[in-house]
C-alpha cells in the first residue's frame, strides 16, 4: 500500500468503534502535498460527518495554519503557548512560538534562502532543567527563567495563555508576523 493508502486504513480502523475524539499524530508525514491535502480534507469531512473532534499533532505548521481553530504549543513535553491559531500566528507572546514561526518556511520567500534555526540545543527530557526549559535557548532569559518554571498565564485575546516570564510585547509579535 502506498503512505497514502496506509493513512486511510488505519484512519478507517480509528473510525471503526465511532470515536468522539480522533487524535491524529503526524498524519501527512512522508506524504506527497497532493496525498496531504487528500488526507486533511478526508479528515475534515470525517469530522463533520461523525461530529467528532480532531486533535492534530503536527509540526507542520502550514497545515495548522490553514486546518485549526486552536494551537497548543508545547515545548519540552510543557504546554508554552495556546490559542486560537489567529492569536498565536499574529500576537503570540512567547519567544520559542517566534522561534518555531521564523524558522519554518515562508511562500511569500521564494528566494530559497536559509531558515532561521533555533539556536542551541534542545534540552535532555530526562533531565529538565529547574525552570523554562527554553531558557537556555531564549535571548530574552533571566536568572528567574532558569531558576523558576512560568505557569501559564491569560494573553492578550480570551482563550490565549502563554507561559512565559519576559514575554515578547503583543504590538512587537503582530508587527514580525
Amino acid at each position: 500500500l502506498s503512505g497514502g493508502m496506509r493513512q486511510r486504513v488505519v484512519i478507517a480502523i480509528a473510525l471503526a468503534c465511532s470515536p468522539k475524539l480522533l487524535m491524529a499524530d503526524e498524519p501527512t508525514t512522508g506524504l506527497d502535498v497532493t496525498i496531504q491535502a487528500q488526507i486533511l480534507n478526508l479528515l475534515d469531512q470525517l469530522k463533520t460527518q461523525f461530529q467528532m473532534s480532531v486533535i492534530l499533532v503536527t509540526h507542520d505548521l502550514g497545515v495548522v495554519a490553514t486546518r485549526t481553530s486552536r494551537i497548543i504549543v508545547m515545548y519540552a513535553g510543557r504546554v508554552v503557548e495556546t490559542g486560537s491559531t489567529r492569536e498565536v500566528f499574529t500576537r503570540h507572546r512567547m519567544p520559542y512560538t517566534r522561534a518555531l514561526l521564523e524558522s519554518s518556511p515562508k511562500v511569500s520567500n521564494l528566494s530559497h534562502t536559509r531558515l532561521q534555526a533555533i539556536p542551541g540545543r534542545p534540552p535532555n527530557l530526562s533531565k529538565l532543567p529547574l525552570g523554562c526549559s527554553f531558557a537556555p535557548r531564549c535571548a530574552y532569559a533571566t536568572d528567574r527563567c532558569h531558576h523558576e518554571r512560568p505557569e501559564l498565564r491569560a494573553g492578550s485575546e480570551p482563550g490565549h495563555f502563554f507561559a512565559c516570564w519576559n514575554p515578547l510585547p503583543a504590538d512587537e509579535s503582530a508587527s514580525r508576523s
